[in-house]
């Protein structure tokens, strides 16, 4: 089991969360091959899966994310979460932190989504979430809703700040094509999270990881950003079990 300060550092540093389903016949070559375009977060997202095909995906994903010090997500519930031992769950919107930290294993860690400006409060608020995804950011440009979208990215940067190292990480959910990315790191993103299905999407996922790096590195906040994390590991473990399930 990997500890807590080493998740919690890589969730800090990650920059690109990658979702895939498990319908792959070899899911460990293709979150490898998706690592070395620069995702640092594969999630698998597969609800309609056995639970046995889920396990089984997440456990080829980390013997290939484990090395290189990289994450892997499941999405669903706690019972889904426990059931294939997962260290990283992104639960929907029902889902509540508390109970899910007092029953997954002591250094798992939680996100969940935030689509509108209360979420966001709600998030960087709670000592129970461990990250946030924001969005989806998906309309297109000029269309009705695209500029609300761009507000919750920006309302996410004022409450979640980038450059502080204990707020809350967050990601920023783009459309399976990128083509707002560059608008949406413009509204303050820093992270982001895309949706692909097959090898086809390899090089998308590379021009979001690059994307991405460039303006992490042209953003003075983040200067001297990873060492500020590997120097403060976070709370220990027994601080991250609620014994009783919290609400917010």
């Amino acid at each position: 089991m990997t500890a807590l300060t080493g998740l919690l550092a890589r969730l800090r540093l990650a920059r690109t969360l990658v979702t895939i389903d498990t319908r792959h016949h070899d899911v460990a070559a293709f979150a490898a091959a998706l690592f070395a375009q620069g995702a640092d977060i594969v999630e698998l997202r597969d609800p309609h899966a056995p639970l046995a095909a889920l396990r089984t995906a997440v456990e080829a994903a980390q013997r290939v994310a484990m090395p290189l010090n990289k994450l892997v997500a499941v999405s669903g519930d706690i019972e889904v979460a426990r059931a294939v031992m997962a260290d990283v769950l992104v639960g929907g919107p029902d889902l509540d932190p508390g109970l899910a930290h007092a029953r997954l294993h002591e250094y798992a860690l939680v996100g969940l989504p935030a689509s509108t400006a209360d979420d966001c409060r709600h998030l960087a608020e709670s000592d129970a979430v461990d990250f946030a995804l924001v969005g989806p950011v998906t309309l297109s440009s000029g269309t009705a809703g695209a500029e609300a979208d761009l507000d919750l990215v920006r309302v996410a940067a004022r409450q979640m700040p980038l450059g502080e190292v204990t707020a809350t990480p967050w990601f920023a959910l783009v459309d399976s094509s990128g083509s707002r990315l560059a608008e949406v790191v413009a509204a303050g993103a820093r992270r982001a999270g895309v949706m692909v299905t097959g090898e086809k999407d390899l090089p998308l996922v590379g021009r979001v990881a690059e994307t991405l790096r460039h303006a992490w590195q042209a953003d003075p906040a983040l200067e001297d950003f990873a060492l500020r994390v590997l120097s403060n590991p976070g709370p220990p473990a027994r601080f991250r079990t609620a014994p009783e399930p919290t609400t917010w």
